[in-house]
């Protein structure tokens, strides 16, 4: 693959949303996830520089987060991309009704137990419950 020049990391940058801010350099940003942010900074007048080997690789890789070189090319003329982060963690499911009722009823349990035990825990005991219920008939 070729390798690009300064200025199509910037074109790159502001075509994927990225915000431009300029201080001593081009520096750009964009948060991709929960706490994972992607940017990187360009020089002026560095626009028709192409980049070392080692500096692209850092570039898009570790700056731009970017899953592979070839999402920073899709990118560049406005394709979707993917970025190389970690997925956010799923927020838990509450518990359905007929469980909070066990165990708030049957178990005792304060909110904050129930809130810190897991759907298959929960189920668990339900079930424990009535087999041992069952049984006794």
């Amino acid at each position: 693959m070729p390798l690009p020049r300064w200025g199509e990391i910037r074109e790159f940058c502001l075509k994927q949303g990225y915000e431009e801010r300029r201080t001593d350099h081009f520096r750009y940003q964009k948060v991709v996830a929960a706490n994972s942010v992607s940017g990187t900074m360009v020089s002026f007048g560095k626009d028709g520089l192409v980049l070392k080997p080692g500096m692209w690789l850092r570039v898009w890789k570790r700056q731009l987060r970017l899953a592979s070189e070839d999402d920073f090319w899709s990118g560049l003329v406005g394709g979707p991309i993917r970025y190389d982060v970690p997925p956010s963690p799923q927020a838990p499911k509450p518990l359905p009704g007929y469980l909070v009722h066990f165990l708030a009823s049957v178990c005792h349990y304060s909110e904050s137990q129930i809130e810190a035990t897991s759907r298959e825990e929960a189920q668990r005991m339900l079930n424990q419950h009535y087999s041992g219920q069952l049984r006794r008939t």
